[in-house]
């Protein structure tokens, strides 16, 4: 994102911010807008700015930023819904393992005892 489009987004969330602060009468931010402004925060993180000077930029305090940020995170982190669909009509034909399968994800989570066609039936659906 360059720096003409990180300003004016900021301006444009900091905009709404204050219309919704207005009109509610107290801080309460609807979840939509709460999305947006999480989005626009980790995009401008990812280009190395501070939590502070983005909280700063669009007039919320630091501590509120990063806590909404955590709770995306969080809430990504769990378990994805997947669609599971028929896969073509084709074998995959593996020689028999000579010790179990195990598969580590990034993520830390361990499966064991899955024979080669279910396993690669999973990792097909996960990508």
């Amino acid at each position: 994102m360059d720096d003409e489009r990180i300003i004016e987004q900021g301006q444009h969330l900091s905009e709404e911010l204050a219309k919704e602060q207005q009109r509610a009468g107290r801080w309460r931010c609807p979840v939509d807008l709460r999305t947006h402004i999480v989005t626009y925060a980790v995009a401008c993180s990812a280009e190395g700015e501070s939590h502070r000077r983005i909280a700063d930029r669009l007039g919320m305090t630091q501590r509120t930023l990063s806590r909404w940020i955590r709770k995306a995170h969080q809430a990504r982190a769990g378990v994805r819904a997947v669609a599971i669909v028929p896969a073509e009509h084709r074998r995959i034909t593996t020689p028999a393992p000579q010790a179990p399968l195990r598969l580590v994800s990034p993520h830390g989570y361990v499966i064991e005892g899955l024979d080669p066609e279910v396993l690669v039936s999973l990792l097909q659906v996960l990508g």
